[in-house]
């Protein structure tokens, strides 16, 4: 089982098509691991829908404003509390997470009893909503009858106390911190997918004296992909993106990002035209 796994778009489609273009249709699925961008929903899918492989993806904290019934096509499935299996692998999880919880069911009916104002009440709020959810993707495993030592469990933000809830699951994936990790614990491997969506600010090379309006941005983000062997071995894979452009540098402050992409990124702003590696 090959799996391609990312997270943290935040509407950079630019950096999707960049992605896509870079990598051609061998895997068995894609898991997206939220904050795809409420506002880019529909195009996102339709990108991910030339890899011509099912879709598996939760939801973010910018995504609050997606409804869960809402389809992308038959191949995209949101996978929270429910079990979708692929090959002899079962991909579950929930959406949302601390910072927004979005439309998560559990998440609403909780918080529909605590005043805003009520701080004290909303941090415990949020440990009942946790404790919850991961409850439901245990029950829901085990309705299901699958085996968690062949299950891939996919939330925003990293699952505290999994091993407890789900002991022996295979893989977690997650992203929402961008930032890179992989771990095992408790013979459960852990992969931080981080973000997708990471510009950065560079200035022309041959220009000694330059100022913002003749910077541009680079799409320096990563994805990760996943080996699963038949006898449930993981091997992972960071993937980041091309960087580095000759007549383009780095900017000593990464903070102030430029108003446009480098020419050559650029042309994946135009969805008509872009690149498409089968």
């Amino acid at each position: 089982m090959r799996l391609l796994a990312f997270s943290d778009i935040h509407h950079n489609l630019v950096a999707v098509r960049k992605m896509r273009a870079s990598e051609a249709n061998s895997f068995d699925a894609i898991v997206v691991a939220g904050d795809i961008g409420s506002e880019s929903a529909e195009e996102f899918f339709k990108i991910l829908s030339t890899f011509k492989c099912p879709v598996l993806y939760v939801l973010g904290n910018w995504d609050h404003e997606l409804g869960y019934r809402k389809r992308y096509g038959d191949d995209c499935h949101l996978i929270h509390s429910n079990v979708v299996t692929i090959g002899d692998l079962h991909f579950t999880g929930f959406s949302g997470c601390p910072t927004n919880w979005g439309k998560n069911p559990i998440a609403r009916k909780i918080l529909s009893k605590v005043k805003r104002t009520d701080i004290a009440r909303l941090r415990l709020a949020k440990s009942s909503i946790l404790k919850s959810n991961r409850e439901r993707v245990r029950k829901v495993i085990g309705s299901a009858s699958v085996d968690p030592r062949k299950c891939v469990v996919v939330t925003h933000e990293r699952l505290a106390r999994l091993s407890k809830e789900i002991p022996d699951t295979l893989l977690h994936l997650f992203g929402h911190i961008h930032h890179y990790s992989d771990r095992i614990y408790k013979g459960t491997r852990y992969v931080d997918v981080a973000t997708l969506d990471r510009p950065i600010p560079v200035r022309p090379r041959a220009k000694k004296r330059w100022t913002m309006d003749d910077c541009r941005n680079v799409n320096a983000g990563n994805y990760v992909t996943i080996e699963i062997s038949s006898s449930q071995e993981v091997s992972t894979q960071c993937v980041y993106m091309r960087r580095e452009y000759p007549d383009w540098l780095p900017l000593e402050d990464p903070r102030f990002l430029a108003a446009d992409w480098i020419p050559e990124e650029k042309r994946w702003a135009i969805p008509s035209k872009m690149p498409q590696n089968d």
